[in-house]
């Protein structure tokens, strides 16, 4: 089997395959009532300030690990949970909706996305992924979802997966990464860069990856 790609960052890699599960949260569409959009919005804002400690806690683990350089990465995940814009307009339309707020919220962080993913600005379009990763780890918070996470491998595996987001690199550990793959992803992307710094080789782009390998190939 032969399987072209972007190269994301050199080198060789050898190990069993560990497929990824960085699908999309279910979310299920439920309405509320009038009085329940005051708490609704008090759930968002509470996960809203979850997901900045948890970006905060990585940025320090990278500054320490690999320096301030890559750490400020997490900036624009940062700058994403301070959209205004956004913010409003998920309390417009749960005030709107009335439904609840991790639908309402879901509908909104994918239209965000979808305007991102065409641009014709490759640099901004690589930046879809940063606002996938806020996105995913907002709705985690809201459903109270345990996050799944690559620091807790034990043995010396290829990740393979659909995409990877900044956050899942920066819990990857060399000793048990060997190296990884993407069905999605260009050379610009954080998750690249991260790769390159971390040492960890990295192909991207494959398109069918998560299709053809099987876990343990």
């Amino acid at each position: 089997m032969s399987l072209k790609g972007i190269p994301a960052s050199p080198g060789i890699a050898i190990g069993k395959a560990f497929l990824f599960d960085t699908r999309q949260l279910v979310v299920t569409e439920r309405d509320i009532k009038q009085d329940v959009i005051p708490s609704e919005i008090t759930r968002f804002e509470e996960a809203l300030i979850k997901t900045r400690s948890e970006i905060l806690a990585i940025q320090k683990k990278i500054s320490k690990e690999m320096g301030g350089q890559h750490a400020e990465i997490f900036n624009a995940h940062l700058l994403v949970l301070e959209d205004r814009m956004l913010i409003e307009e998920v309390i417009e339309d749960l005030k709107k909706d009335r439904k609840c707020v991790e639908y309402i919220f879901s509908k909104v962080i994918a239209k965000y996305i979808k305007v991102f993913s065409k641009m014709n600005d490759e640099y901004l379009k690589e930046r879809t992924s940063d606002i996938e990763d806020v996105g995913k780890r907002i709705l985690k918070n809201l459903i109270g979802a345990q996050e799944k996470t690559l620091s807790d491998l034990t043995e010396e595996v290829i990740v393979v997966a659909y995409d990877l987001s900044p956050s899942d690199t920066a819990n990857m550990h060399k000793k048990n990464v060997k190296g990884f793959v993407t069905d999605i992803g260009g050379r610009t992307s954080h998750t690249a860069i991260m790769a390159k710094s971390l040492e960890i080789p990295a192909v991207v782009g494959l398109e069918r990856a998560t299709t053809k390998i099987k876990p343990g190939d």
